[in-house]
């Protein structure tokens, strides 16, 4: 299924999708879901979440680096024979197509909440997966190329919060470690749900053209997206406070509105618009690495009408 070349990305192009796979959907609620479990301590959660999910990614590479040129599909049935590695495969498959399919879901409700709010979902839907379409069927390459364009909704994102710095009540974020050890430990699993997406790298590692690098550059991703987490939850809660936060549905949203432009009036709806952009690169990856998975394992011919059929069976 894979035309030479189609698929071949770099370690530092890498650097790029798994940062937004991660990021680009769950940013939306991670402050509220935080807040939820440890209370004004759920930045702590989620950095220790973070220097897990490190510490998996580069012992995830390790493992990789250990059977050059195979994706975790043939590892699979090395490790465990022909049967129960293709049991695993499949199940994997089925996870890569959950993975999207919650992501094309939380687009879609997003939408309906902030611009489209008496349009059905099942109408939204399609029309938020023609880009995958088109992308999917260009390759691997293209699909991470056209992540850049995330770069410039990262930095505004950046830059705004910036704007709400005298917003911040540093007293909601105090005393440090109230929760105590035991809870703040137990809400680490709960914070590495943010950090799905350092998986997709184990799915199309033999396109990586640099592996000798991989390790690196995957760290990095991975810290990148646990310093923009702690960024979003920390800005939530000294902004709201946890109490107000527990009762938000979209407190990455509910950010947006907190500053009050003189000239642009509903900077919100700006900002929203940005992370829309976001949001498409984060349920592309995981779309990406179905379809590439898909055809891996069952040598299916790369078309413009098998991608059109995937995204057809996937819809239903």
């Amino acid at each position: 299924m894979n035309d030479t070349g189609k698929h071949n990305v770099t370690s530092k192009q890498m650097v790029l999708l798994t940062f937004v796979a991660q990021t680009g959907v769950s940013m939306i609620t991670l402050p509220t879901v935080m807040s939820r479990a440890v209370g004004h301590d759920g930045w702590i959660s989620v950095l220790l979440s973070g220097v897990l999910s490190i510490v998996i990614g580069v012992l995830m590479i390790h493992l990789l680096n250990r059977y050059k040129d195979k994706s975790i599909y043939d590892i699979n049935k090395l490790i465990y024979g022909r049967i129960i590695g293709s049991c695993f495969n499949v199940l994997l498959i089925v996870f890569l197509f959950l993975a999207a399919a919650n992501s094309v879901r939380a687009f879609s409700v997003f939408l309906e909440i902030t611009i489209l709010p008496t349009t059905p979902v099942y109408v939204i839907s399609p029309f938020i997966m023609l880009p995958s379409i088109y992308m999917v069927g260009s390759g691997l390459k293209y699909v991470v190329r056209f992540k850049y364009v995330s770069c410039v909704s990262y930095l505004v994102s950046f830059l705004y919060l910036l704007l709400l710095w005298k917003d911040y009540n540093i007293s909601f974020l105090m005393p440090v470690g109230e929760a105590g050890v035991l809870k703040i430990l137990q809400n680490v699993r709960t914070g590495f749900f943010a950090f799905l997406g350092l998986e997709i790298i184990a799915f199309i590692y033999p396109e990586i053209t640099d592996k000798e690098n991989l390790m690196k550059w995957h760290a990095i991703a991975i810290g990148l997206s646990t310093i923009f987490s702690l960024m979003i939850v920390l800005s939530g809660t000294a902004l709201f406070g946890e109490n107000f936060l527990k009762v938000q549905n979209l407190p990455l949203f509910n950010i947006a509105r907190v500053y009050k432009a003189p000239v642009l009036e509903r900077l919100d709806l700006y900002l929203i618009t940005v992370w829309f952009v976001v949001m498409g690169c984060s349920m592309r990856a995981y779309m990406m690495a179905a379809y590439y998975s898909l055809g891996k394992l069952f040598n299916l011919k790369d078309t413009r009408g098998m991608v059109l059929i995937f995204f057809i069976i996937y819809k239903f």
